[in-house]
């Protein structure tokens, strides 16, 4: 640092001494012909000025840079400090019509409309490595009961598997111990959704080879004798086919038509497996 300030002041007596120099030769020459003297002068102080004027110019921007520095920290500050507002208050919102949505979709299902139903909020979602399972606010002082199926708007969500006066837990259908009984669009034929745990798609047993079926099709409830559905309700969207060579069944997998991480309200079907509504 001692030497990159000790540089510019050699260079500003060098300087001083031209100037110095320049004055008393054309103070005594003055009949002398020595304007290329001065045009010589001039052309070695003029880069040399700007030579440090480049030097120079950053250090000054600098000092006021870091003069200015608290001042802008603190401003760099409260303008995060209002973004991070802004971005709550715009997921809460969503938040807010994403779970109006749902609600007004539960009121105007366009499946199971002869059955009754409650609505419900979801309050925790609870699964683990044992079960696949969330809980909702309503329980046996509601009318819900063990086996009830429950629903989103999209379609089906699970069934009940456990009660208290005032909640109930829902077993999902992707969880292993979770079948739906479903059929396939046009060709009526049923087969079986099992779950296989969790970010698994389910697999669709029971479906004889050769049946069509195409990827992205949405398989319903089956409703036949001793399911734990009633018919007609969607479950699962087809997600890939295939029919190895030798297989004694199609190969298809499937998802859930409901994203469980932005589930917020169901409704829980009147209806219990071998009783009907």
């Amino acid at each position: 640092m001692s030497r990159l300030l000790e540089r510019p002041r050699v260079t500003l007596a060098v300087l001083i001494l031209l100037s110095i120099s320049l004055i008393t030769i054309n103070f005594n020459a003055s009949r002398m012909h020595i304007g290329s003297l001065k045009t010589v002068v001039a052309d070695v102080v003029n880069p040399t000025k700007s030579a440090l004027d480049t030097v120079f110019r950053p250090l000054a921007n600098a000092y006021h840079g870091v003069e200015n520095y608290p001042a802008d920290q603190r401003e760099i500050a409260q303008l995060k400090s209002r973004i991070g507002i802004l971005a709550r208050s715009h997921f809460e919102d969503l938040g807010a019509l994403r779970a109006l949505t749902q609600l007004s979709r539960l009121t105007d299902l366009p499946f199971a409309t002869t059955l009754a139903s409650t609505p419900a909020e979801v309050i925790e979602m609870t699964p683990s490595n044992l079960q696949l399972t969330f809980v909702i606010d309503r329980g046996s002082a509601n009318g819900v009961a063990v086996g009830n199926p429950v629903v989103g708007d999209a379609g089906l969500v699970g069934r009940v598997v456990q009660t208290t006066s005032s909640t109930a837990t829902v077993l999902m259908l992707t969880d292993p111990s979770s079948t739906v009984g479903v059929r396939i669009p046009k060709t009526g034929q049923v087969g079986a959704a099992v779950g296989q745990g969790t970010g698994q798609p389910l697999t669709i047993n029971l479906v004889v080879p050769g049946t069509h079926i195409r990827r992205g099709a949405v398989l319903v409830t089956s409703g036949l004798q001793g399911e734990l559905f009633p018919p007609g309700i969607p479950a699962v969207r087809v997600t890939q086919v295939s029919n190895p060579s030798g297989d004694l069944q199609e190969s298809i997998r499937a998802v859930p038509l409901v994203e469980y991480a932005s589930l917020q309200y169901v409704a829980v079907l009147k209806w219990t497996p071998g009783v009907g509504s």
